[in-house]
């Protein structure tokens, strides 16, 4: 959506999935833990996943900020292809895109992300 911050998203929202019968674990990354926004000086915004919470598929995948339409984008592979946090977590990605949020998002799962320099995520 063209707005200012942008907004992108793709696949289920947690409102949808827990409609659907499914318990969904969610985190919601600001952006300020992500070098591509410190660089571009707009931290406005975060990176949402939505995941299956006994398998952890990636169910969606919501975000608002500055290039939010990019990280859709690979959030609809990542969707297609039914990875889960774990898988995304351990993805390479390539350093200094706002698409490398959805992996410091997965990873905020099982680590603290503002423990991590932003040259190590």
């Amino acid at each position: 959506m063209f707005t200012s911050p942008a907004l992108g998203a793709v696949g289920m929202t947690d409102q949808q999935a827990n409609g659907d019968g499914i318990r969904c674990e969610c985190r919601v990354l600001p952006l300020e833990f992500v070098p591509r926004a410190l660089v571009n000086r707009d931290t406005r915004g975060f990176i949402k996943l939505v995941a299956d919470n006994e398998t952890g598929r990636i169910l969606g995948i919501t975000a608002v900020g500055k290039d939010a339409g990019e990280i859709a984008a690979a959030g609809v592979y990542i969707l297609e292809a039914g990875m889960t946090v774990d898988q995304v977590a351990n993805l390479w990605a390539p350093y200094l895109t706002m698409a490398e949020g959805i992996r410091i998002a997965a990873q905020s799962y099982s680590t603290d992300v503002s423990r991590l320099s932003c040259c190590a995520s």
